[in-house]
């Protein structure tokens, strides 16, 4: 193949990496209102956030009352500055308990997600609003990507087949063979334009919610094709389908043909890591490295498909032992390059998709990657005994060999076939990674902030606890003493009685019943909304005077349910060095079989050399992305540019190197709880338990936050080195830059709230 046609192939492949990065999977970020927020009145309106860009069509969320009847309001719909939002405006929505119910399509690999959550105007919402962890495959989805993987491997297989095992190795004419193995490529050049035409109706069928064969309509169709991320990919798909079929029927299986059909192949693959779990990386790595890895795929099993065609046809032929040698040989050394390259490339691809051995033996898609690998290992065995006995027999002419060929050979295309299934499985649901996040977040709810206080009255003890202390269901637990201090157990009588200070809203009452322990208890929901209440204890014994007392507690909203996000438990720096060592790899890998290459690049080491050093290339540019983000976040704070704030006064202008993504504001939602809320609230406002007792009071970063009011490198730098003249410590030992960044990230979300 000349230079020009090299040239112009590394340049398009190139090309096709210049995509977005986004987090696979449309998680709920956060929400206005607040998941089980409780409003004095109606907001005007709904937003969401998500964590990965909308598909506008199929991407919505209704508003249902107390009843589970809709509300009547204006349709949701994207924001037209960032697709990561939704929003929804309403007016005047009377006093009740709303549910929003949302439903997603990700633009970037089409799986749907669905969810709900509750807030409350005038009224208490109580409990979590998570959705459901669900890890369930459709069958139909497992069965198309197992015969879209199949056929692209046959189609891709059988043209490298050609050019890099056969005719290196053969230089006799054999029409029959070619015959077939021309049948044998147009055969899986018609298998993936059935499995695109399935796939569409797959993609369809998921995002309308309807069955597979009902889903394909006229207007569907141009629905999908013209305003999806996945119809635009599809579309260049089957533009090069029919590019692959016009090259194989004029070129009739000429070298230059040959050539070309691999170049459309290799793009026809490029498309698909575009619509896959690695698209999750938020750099170009993870779609160079699931290319690769579904190039030597598809290499390798094709190859192995058009090896047992030759095999058959060769059965009757007197010199099958000399000549089946000869394709072993070239065949070995054509597929050994394909799995290194296919260790190194899963490696990292079971790194940023599972992540965790709990993920790999505890979700769907970490037990579909073991059947992988048990499958592989009995398939890597078989590779090995042809390599290195069965090569052997026949080149010494051992006629024994020739049908112990064909029965080694036919048990790994039976492996390849199991594990191409499991591959359909794995890519048919969420990441295990993914999962695994969610169970996290559904095991760690708000929490609690009990109200504990004790007051002294008619020389008696009364010990008043409410757990978890936010609005909503409480347990109350009264523990009361007598004058020895031994707990009263013959009280006919514990009441509490609620009352707002900040609002009228009526009294309303409990009687506790004994607990059995000197204690006596009951659940309630009489702290329906925040703000201060008094709370009057009356104990009655028999034979003595009742006793009253009254306890203040400022009661808070619940913390908002925790979000999840498959990147945000992976740090940045592990991303750089896990790209790092991947890069180095591939680099490595590419240059050895560079060097131990004969002849010019056509040759199968040459190419396999070629796109493991590109593709390595990609991976270090990611890591040098990372660590220059890094460098930059850590840069030398000791005379740092200043702006003029909004108040007059000089602050720092230092930039945020960090995105204000959902995985960063998830990441500073964390660090803020851990670290912050104890002094500044759960929303900001400076009222944190421990905060009251301070002298200044810490600041309300609600209208801190506030853009305009201070840079972020103002607020990079309070954190980074504490407030002067105040109790607010320095984090520049305790946090890393980024999360510090992640930090302020965080609190200029809690000027919406």
């Amino acid at each position: 193949m000349g230079c020009r046609w090299r040239v112009i192939l590394i340049g398009l492949i190139l090309g096709f990496f210049v995509v977005s990065p986004v987090l696979a999977h449309a998680n709920l970020a956060q929400s206005t209102p607040a998941a089980n927020a409780s409003l004095q009145s109606s907001p005007n309106e709904i937003r969401l956030w998500f964590t990965e860009t909308l598909e506008p069509n199929y991407s919505h969320f209704t508003l249902r009352d107390t009843s589970g009847n809709p509300v009547q309001t204006l349709q949701s719909q994207i924001d037209s500055t960032d697709a990561h939002q939704m929003f929804m405006p309403v007016d005047n929505l009377p006093k009740g308990l709303y549910t929003v119910v949302w439903r997603t399509v990700s633009a970037a690999d089409g799986h749907p997600t669905q969810g709900s959550f509750a807030f409350g105007i005038g009224v208490v919402v109580g409990g979590n609003s998570l959705s459901a962890i669900d890890e369930s495959v459709m069958p139909e989805g497992v069965v198309i990507r197992w015969l879209n993987l199949l056929s692209l491997s046959l189609v891709v297989g059988s043209v490298g087949f050609w050019l890099f095992v056969w005719q290196p190795a053969v230089s006799e004419d054999h029409t029959v063979i070619r015959q077939r193995w021309y049948w044998l490529v147009w055969f899986g050049w018609v298998m993936v334009g059935l499995s695109a035409l399935l796939s569409l109706l797959l993609f369809m069928s998921t995002t309308a919610g309807v069955p597979l064969f009902e889903a394909l309509t006229a207007q569907a169709f141009v629905g999908v094709v013209t305003n999806t991320t996945y119809g635009h990919l599809w579309i260049a798909r089957i533009v090069l389908w029919v590019l692959l079929g016009l090259v194989l029927l004029k070129g009739r299986g000429g070298n230059r043909s040959l050539w070309l059909a691999l170049f459309c192949g290799a793009l026809i693959l490029i498309t698909q890591s575009l619509f896959s779990h690695a698209i999750a990386v938020p750099d170009y790595a993870g779609v160079a490295s699931d290319w690769l890895h579904l190039m030597s795929t598809a290499l390798w099993v094709g190859g192995l498909a058009v090896f047992a065609l030759v095999l058959f046809t060769l059965r009757q032929e007197p010199d099958r032992t000399i000549l089946s040698g000869r394709l072993v040989a070239s065949f070995s050394n054509y597929v050994r390059v394909a799995v290194v390259l296919l260790l190194v490339t899963g490696l990292y691809a079971a790194w940023l998709e599972v992540g965790s051995v709990n993920a790999l033996l505890t979700t769907v898609y970490g037990l579909a990657l073991l059947i992988k690998l048990f499958l592989l290992l009995p398939l890597l065995a078989l590779a090995a005994i042809n390599l290195i006995f069965t090569q052997r027999g026949l080149q010494s002419g051992q006629q024994l060999w020739f049908g112990r060929l064909r029965g080694l050979v036919g048990a790994e295309i039976a492996l390849t076939v199991g594990i191409l299934f499991a591959v359909g499985v794995m890519t048919s649901g969420s990441s295990a990674r993914g999962v695994e996040a969610q169970r996290q977040a559904a095991a760690s709810p708000p929490q609690s902030q009990p109200y504990f206080a004790m007051e002294i009255v008619n020389n008696q003890m009364m010990h008043l606890e409410i757990a978890p202390g936010y609005v909503g269901e409480n347990q109350f637990i009264i523990t009361p003493f007598d004058e020895t201090g031994n707990p009263i157990e013959d009280a006919s009588l514990i009441r509490l009685r609620f009352t707002n200070l900040d609002q009228n809203l009526g009294e309303s009452e409990l009687r506790l019943q004994p607990g059995g322990q000197g204690d006596y208890r009951l659940s309630g929901a009489n702290l329906s909304i925040p703000g201060k209440w008094r709370i009057r204890m009356t104990v009655a014994r028999p034979g003595k005077y009742d006793s009253v007392v009254d306890f203040n507690a400022d009661i808070k909203l619940p913390p908002p349910p925790p979000i999840f996000d498959m990147m945000s438990s992976v740090p940045g720096s592990a991303r750089m060095i896990a790209a790092a060592l991947a890069g180095i790899a591939l680099l490595g890998i590419g240059g050895f079989s560079a060097a131990h290459s004969r002849g010019f690049i056509i040759k199968a080491d040459r190419l396999f050399a070629l796109s493991s050093v590109v593709v390595g290339l990609v991976f270090l540019v990611a890591a040098v992305s990372a660590f220059s983000a890094n460098a930059l976040a850590t840069s030398d704070m000791s005379s740092p540019a200043t702006v003029a704030a909004s108040n007059g006064t000089q602050e720092s202008a230092l930039p945020n190197p960090v995105q204000p993504d959902a995985a960063s504001i998830h990441r500073g939602y964390t660090l803020f709880t851990q670290n912050c809320s104890i002094c500044h609230g759960a929303a900001g406002k400076g009222d944190g338990p421990v905060g009251l007792t301070l002298n200044p009071r810490p600041a309300n970063l609600s209208v801190h936050a506030k853009p305009g009011i201070h840079t972020d490198g103002q607020l990079y730098e309070w954190i980074t080195n504490g407030y002067p003249h105040s109790a607010m410590p320095a984090f520049e030992q305790r946090l890393s830059d980024i999360d510090r960044w992640n930090l302020v990230n965080y609190i200029r979300t809690l000027s919406q709230q």
